[in-house]
């Protein structure tokens, strides 16, 4: 988790899974500016719903996975200072780039399900004289092979089902997708792009000086197998997910909101679905 790639959704009352995992890792700091990670588990998982993946006619309601992991974090252009607590980043340059490869291995320990995944960041960010800047995301992951739902990318979504708009009122996420609802998307490869632009502070009143940011995200995915995947339903990313919206953070305390609005050919038919309201929180440490 510590390289920003992994499945964001939070734990949902609907799609709790009992999953029971033991791992080994070691982590390094050897080569300058990256972090290094590279490890093996083991995982029993259940869905606690109605789900099973089939593969030759064979139903798993319940699997097994053994995996090795290696991840990566290189800040090519950051400087760093060494402490007698570790090394630690004084200034934050960009871009910054981010690659995590995870491989099942089915001959050991009776793993069920053979898989590979890949998966890419590259952010950057670009201030100005002015005070203003912008910020650019990417992501992209590739999986190829039989990947369960549990191991499937649903990017990062961060939209309640429910019906009514004030219902679904909850705090915002830095770079989530604030009308995608959780578990209605899914994809085995997919790549993402946000845009960032964040003005200045306005000054409004006493202590209300919020500060301005507008953000439009793009998704694009698709699922092979898709056959294989049953009794849970789901839509894939081949149309494309766009949404824009506006960030009024810091409005007082730290704490701003944000508007989102979702179209294009993944849009939903009543207006008031399409739109997100949540609350964000910025805490500044002043470093």
């Amino acid at each position: 988790r510590r390289f920003k790639i992994y499945d964001p959704r939070p734990i949902n009352i609907s799609t709790f899974y009992s999953n029971k995992m033991f791992s080994m890792f070691i982590e390094s700091r050897y080569f300058a500016k990256t972090d290094a990670y590279f490890g093996f588990s083991r995982s029993d998982i259940l869905p606690l719903f109605d789900y099973n993946y089939t593969i030759d006619g064979t139903k798993y309601e319940k699997f097994q996975l053994t995996a090795a992991q290696f991840s990566l974090q290189w800040n090519p252009f950051s400087d760093y200072m060494q402490t007698p607590s570790g090394r630690i980043e004084i200034d934050k340059r960009f871009p910054k780039f981010s690659f995590q490869a995870t491989q099942t291995i089915p001959s050991v320990f009776e793993s069920d399900f053979n898989f590979s995944k890949f998966d890419f960041t590259i952010s950057q960010e670009i201030p100005f004289l002015s005070g203003q800047k912008s910020a650019i995301l990417f992501q992209a992951g590739l999986g190829f092979g039989d990947i369960p739902l549990t191991h499937l990318y649903s990017i990062a979504p961060n939209n309640l089902d429910r019906d009514g708009f004030f219902k679904r009122i909850t705090f915002a996420g830095k770079n989530s997708f604030e009308t995608m609802y959780y578990n209605e998307f899914f994809s085995s490869r997919y790549l993402s792009l946000q845009a960032r632009h964040t003005f200045n502070k306005v000054h409004l009143a006493n202590e209300i000086n919020p500060e301005l940011a507008v953000v439009t995200r793009f998704a694009y995915g698709n699922v092979d197998k898709l056959q294989q995947h049953n009794g849970f339903l789901f839509k894939t990313l081949d149309k494309g997910f766009v949404e824009s919206g506006v960030e009024l953070n810091k409005i007082m305390y730290g704490f701003g909101l944000t508007f989102f609005y979702r179209y294009g050919t993944n849009g939903l038919p009543t207006f008031e679905d399409n739109l997100s309201l949540k609350v964000n929180f910025n805490l500044d440490l002043g470093f």
